[in-house]
């Protein structure tokens, strides 16, 4: 409610003579359609890093200890299986089986069983395997692998493909997190935020204002152009449901024709966007897909934090790595990675992950993966359900997630200047989900510099971040609901407390209505 209060000053002081005639109907559409106070141009709030009411939640967390026996007896180094020395000199000689699996379906999975895996033998067939070891102290270990196991074919494919002129090629490498505001981002991941902007030139959106409630209505924007509610119905306990990859446009398909290998990592089964609610996809989406990573882990693992003496985070970024180290610097990649374990239920949490983030993406510069890159490290929204979402600014905070690019200095510097300099304007202008995906398909058909630098061009709900935005866009050209909506000017409401009182029970009235008109579109 706190969010319609610029609305309610509105009204009562433009419709103080006839204010009890309204009905409340009438008071929310008066509001928030084309008129004075709605035509003005978007003013994201600026909020207080340091705000009191945000700070007194926020601690530092217990360190992370994932090695509280010994560290894992085996490590996997540019796709070959090794088992480690400390281990050997430990507890001599130790033979190791592997138990591979991969998917059958987003509920079921498949095995296999390879014996006496020698030191040093290269991964195939599976991303994803249990290595079981035993040594000859009467001593055993198990512990859970991923990695990326090239497809070959998928090569081949993406080698075969036509070049288009118009296409960058570059790779893209989207990273996100869960419940993560822009100023919770900068709070909590200190060192990665300092490493974004200052040593890889970040460009941060200052205007970015999620769409709906939730992840999913984060990313299925980003990744089709559209919302739930305007796609097919894949809500899993309705019979007729479709499979999400059976009726949603998603953007790797694009990618994949244009010659890029897809990779797609949430690193959670149970409670993943595309899996709590909705139905799943009938076949493997991507051409890697953490799931059935996942699916095993959380069968078999209590600390889901950790994943033997590694923090599960850490076993998560490093498999987007080698996706990266394993295929050839001549195949664009796609990955979209999205994590939500320490980040989704706890404010706190997520610092655990700030070295290793940092390392992470250092390491991805200095292997020269980022050569070629466009990265984006993003969040879906912010807090969602802390006790932070019960003031004022967490309100607001949950509505501006982080959202932050990085281009290749290369290309910014020629192909994509004029980009370059667009972004930075749009930064600071009302941007959305759905102006992800129109950048995204910029990448695939990079636009000419006539369309670079046009600014007489028609509002329209998805536009490319690498063009110009208008800078009096609003959120009902954005396709931004007037709840989630955070261009609102503040004023106080001092003097007009009857008539506040009145429009907040009339605003009760019709978010009820609404909620149930949702409900039922949603086929509920």
């Amino acid at each position: 409610m706190a969010l319609v209060a610029a609305s309610v000053v509105w009204i009562v002081r433009s419709q103080k003579k006839n204010f009890f005639a309204l009905n409340p109907v009438a008071l929310l559409e008066s509001a928030f359609s084309k008129n004075e106070y709605s035509d003005q141009i978007c003013r994201i709030p600026k909020l207080d890093i340091n705000a009191p009411a945000i700070i007194k939640f926020l601690h530092t967390p217990k360190l992370l200890n994932c090695n509280q026996t010994e560290t894992n007896w085996a490590f996997i180094e540019n796709g070959r299986f090794y088992i480690a020395d400390e281990a050997v000199r430990a507890h001599g000689p130790i033979k190791c089986n592997h138990f591979r699996f991969w998917r059958v379906s987003d509920d079921k999975l498949a095995s296999d069983v390879i014996s006496d895996v020698q030191n040093g033998s290269m991964i195939e067939k599976s991303d994803f395997f249990r290595a079981e070891c035993n040594a000859t102290k009467n001593m055993s270990w198990s512990n859970l692998f991923a990695t990326i196991v090239p497809d070959l074919s998928a090569i081949e494919k993406a080698k075969a493909v036509k070049k288009s002129a118009a296409a960058t090629n570059l790779n893209v490498y989207i990273i996100g997190f869960d419940s993560l505001s822009s100023l919770m981002f900068q709070r909590k991941l200190k060192k990665t935020y300092k490493f974004l902007v200052q040593d890889l030139e970040a460009v941060i959106l200052e205007g970015y204002n999620i769409v709906g409630d939730g992840t999913p209505q984060a990313w299925i924007p980003i990744l089709t152009a559209q919302t739930e509610l305007e796609l097919p119905l894949t809500r899993k306990r309705y019979k007729n449901a479709s499979y999400i990859d059976d009726v949603y446009p998603m953007i790797w398909r694009n990618f994949s024709e244009r010659g890029y290998v897809t990779l797609y990592a949430e690193d959670s089964a149970a409670f993943g966007a595309f899996y709590y609610r909705l139905k799943g996809f009938n076949k493997q989406p991507t051409n890697h897909y953490m799931r059935p990573f996942f699916m095993q882990a959380e069968k078999e693992i209590k600390n889901r934090r950790c994943i033997g003496s590694e923090p599960q985070h850490v076993t998560w970024f490093r498999y987007g790595e080698n996706f990266f180290d394993q295929y050839p610097v001549d195949v664009s990649k796609l990955t979209i990675m999205h994590h939500s374990l320490l980040s989704h239920s706890d404010l706190n949490l997520v610092e655990l992950a700030d070295d290793d983030l940092t390392t992470h993406l250092m390491r991805m510069r200095d292997k020269g993966h980022l050569n070629n890159t466009l990265l984006i490290v993003m969040a879906d929204h912010g807090p969602r359900f802390a006790k932070v979402r019960e003031t004022h600014q967490g309100q607001l905070e949950e509505r501006l997630p982080f959202f932050s690019f990085i281009m290749p200095p290369w290309f910014r510097q020629s192909r994509g200047k004029l980009a370059w300099t667009n972004l930075k304007m749009n930064a600071k202008r009302l941007t959305t989900p759905f102006d992800i995906h129109a950048t995204l398909m910029d990448i695939l058909s990079w636009p000419t510099d006539e369309q670079l630098t046009d600014f007489d061009v028609p509002k329209k709900r998805s536009m490319s971040l690498w063009r110009p935005i208008p800078s009096d866009r609003i959120c009902t050209e954005a396709g931004v609901e007037a709840h989630w909506c955070t261009c609102l000017n503040w004023e106080s409401a001092d003097g007009y407390a009857s008539e506040v009182n009145a429009t907040a029970r009339a605003l009760v009235q019709v978010t009820s209505a609404s909620s149930a008109c949702n409900r039922l579109a949603a086929g509920e």
